[in-house]
């Protein structure tokens, strides 16, 4: 390996590799367990060391540097091994959704809501509008329905 990448950690390897890969800090996060905002400081360090200024390029300095080396041959290939560490949490979440996860699931199959957090969206800005209605009238409803059940509570009380 190149004096380059030498002194980079292996958190730091672990994020410029799932960089090069695309995915997101958000994305990288749970793979390192940590948040999405210590990725990006993780990544601007690692940047820094290499001496550039995109982590796009640091990790493709990394990948290249550590795919030229004849020592390589014994490493599981960066892509397998990254799958697999995600596919593992994925089907774990998929075996034991919680409350939460099955309430966002019914809410998002009966109203269509957008998703929250994970990738920028492909929605133009009348399709953003819509989304955001969408939201706007879920709230309402559910405001509606916490104001009357109160009303009612509060009426047998009465």
């Amino acid at each position: 390996m190149s004096q380059r990448t030498e002194g980079l950690s292996e958190k730091q390897k672990l994020c410029l590799r799932l960089v090069g890969q695309g995915l997101s800090s958000k994305e990288i996060a749970p793979i390192a367990e940590t948040t999405y905002g210590v990725v990006d400081n993780i990544i601007s360090t690692a940047c820094l060391k290499i001496g550039v200024r995109s982590r796009r390029e640091a990790a493709r300095i990394l990948l290249a540097e550590e795919n030229s080396g004849v020592q390589q041959l014994h490493v599981q290939p960066v892509g397998v091994a990254s799958a697999s560490i995600a596919d593992d949490e994925r089907v774990q979440a998929e075996q034991q959704p919680g409350v939460l996860a099955t309430l966002k699931e019914t809410l998002a199959a009966l109203f269509r809501l957008p998703p929250i957090g994970g990738r920028a969206n492909d929605l133009n800005n009348g399709e953003r509008v819509l989304a955001m209605a969408r939201i706007t009238f879920v709230c309402a409803l559910l405001l509606i329905a916490a104001v009357v059940i109160v009303q009612g509570i509060a009426q047998l009380l009465i």
